[in-house]
């Protein structure tokens, strides 16, 4: 009899927390469309990248909540054939070069995306789609970016990982620099923050780009990375990949209703956000492969020969 990890469990006792259990105290719906061909998809990104997905075993649904005065759109890829590979949430509409990456990604491991649909902007009438995580009232309080409770924005994407083994992944692009060295981005290896911890990528391990300090990959937890034996395995396993890493560490006082922070809050498992600079498309997706190796995924044309990035 299979029994259910410890992640699984965690994820399901959090999608009780953010209303699936008695009734809910925030008014909305939800619903999700059934599947359709990706070219009836009305997201200027899908269509973008249709060449790509032509003759590809992939369908389309589109996904709404309605929720606080809010009306969300969630367009999703899934992999027909191999549906339970890794799956990728775009909290932005602006990042390109992110989601050029979820597609190879769809294409070369199996899995899906859900794309959020601000209508090519960051934010989606005033609020950042990467802070509405929060399961009450009283977490949503705890963030200044947030503008209403969203426990059905949460849990509707939540609800995508339910019954998968691996990690929960992201997907961003963030511009060159940060406002502390000239530049117009918001996260760096070069940017300093309260309870954050940088790990640069092995030299010589990886290209010129992946050294970028706009190009890394984010992850967080309860404790300090320095305490956390498994966490530091991990991180040393990303840097050995070439990999820069951001550690966050996760309290009350820290939490912004991101994705990162509500898993590492919730303690739902591992998560991973690939950061890359805008129009980095190449080196994007260079990181996810290099990711999923580390995590042993095997691209899907390439299983029965094993993997020359765990070679």
């Amino acid at each position: 009899m299979r029994t259910r990890s410890t992640a699984a469990v965690a994820l399901a006792c959090a999608l009780l927390i953010a209303g699936c259990g008695g009734g809910d105290k925030f008014a909305g719906s939800t619903s999700i469309s059934a599947c359709m061909d990706p070219a009836e998809a009305r997201s200027p990104d899908i269509r973008r990248s249709l060449p790509a997905l032509r003759g590809a075993p992939v369908c389309y649904r589109r996904q709404q909540v309605r929720e606080g005065g809010f009306h969300w759109t969630f367009h999703i890829l899934e992999h027909t054939r191999d549906p339970d590979g890794p799956f990728w949430v775009l909290p932005h509409d602006n990042e390109n070069a992110a989601f050029d990456a979820a597609v190879h990604a769809l294409l070369t491991y199996g899995g899906g995306l859900l794309a959020v649909d601000a209508g090519g902007n960051r934010t989606y009438r005033g609020q950042d789609p990467n802070r509405n995580f929060s399961a009450t009232r009283g977490e949503s309080r705890l963030c200044s970016g947030q503008r209403r409770p969203a426990p059905r924005y949460t849990r509707a994407i939540l609800e995508h990982y339910r019954g998968r083994r691996g990690p929960i992944l992201a997907l961003h692009n963030n511009g060159d620099g940060h406002a502390g060295n000239g530049g117009y981005g918001s996260i760096s290896m070069h940017r300093t923050g309260p309870m954050l911890s940088h790990w640069p990528g092995a030299a010589g391990m990886g290209s010129r780009a992946l050294r970028d300090e706009d190009n890394l990959i984010f992850v967080a937890g309860r404790r300090s990375a320095y305490a956390d034996t498994g966490m530091r395995r991990r991180i040393a396993s990303l840097n050995a990949a070439g990999l820069n890493v951001i550690h966050k560490q996760v309290t009350s006082r820290t939490f912004d209703c991101s994705l990162s922070d509500y898993v590492a809050l919730h303690g739902l498992g591992e998560y991973f956000n690939l950061e890359a600079e805008h129009g980095a498309r190449t080196t994007q997706v260079e990181m996810v492969d290099r990711l999923m190796a580390v995590l042993g995924i095997r691209p899907l044309d390439s299983r029965s020969r094993g993997n020359p990035f765990l070679n």
